[in-house]
């Protein structure tokens, strides 16, 4: 299941790391020095980084649901190979007894 999981999400990884990497607007060149075109630049510069932070904020919280739907799944997987396990021993005790009977059987059986 896991890596399932892993193959579906690796394509996108890209795309999440690409939208988590705040993108900054480029200061051009100054026409005018008042500093009212500087001033627009640094709040479309903080509007970007208040955008990209939300963006991954909501990233960050699907990848979180992902992730624990994903780790819910592991536990019920590793649950369900210990019951397996614990029966698959209890046949192997049961198999080496009914050979070890069976053994000696057969030694009583040459023996008389």
């Amino acid at each position: 299941m896991a890596a399932g999981w892993i193959t579906i999400v690796a394509p996108y990884l890209p795309e999440i790391v690409r939208l988590a990497r705040p993108i900054f607007t480029r200061t051009p060149p100054l026409i005018d020095p008042g500093q009212l075109r500087r001033n627009d630049v640094v709040d479309a510069q903080i509007a970007e980084l208040q955008d990209a932070a939300d963006q991954n904020a909501d990233s960050i919280g699907k990848l979180a649901a992902d992730m624990q739907k994903t780790i819910e799944v592991l536990q019920l997987a590793a649950a369900r190979a210990e019951r397996r396990l614990v029966r698959a021993q209890a046949l192997a005790i049961i198999a080496a007894t009914i050979a070890t009977l069976a053994f000696g059987l057969a030694a009583w059986a040459l023996a008389h």
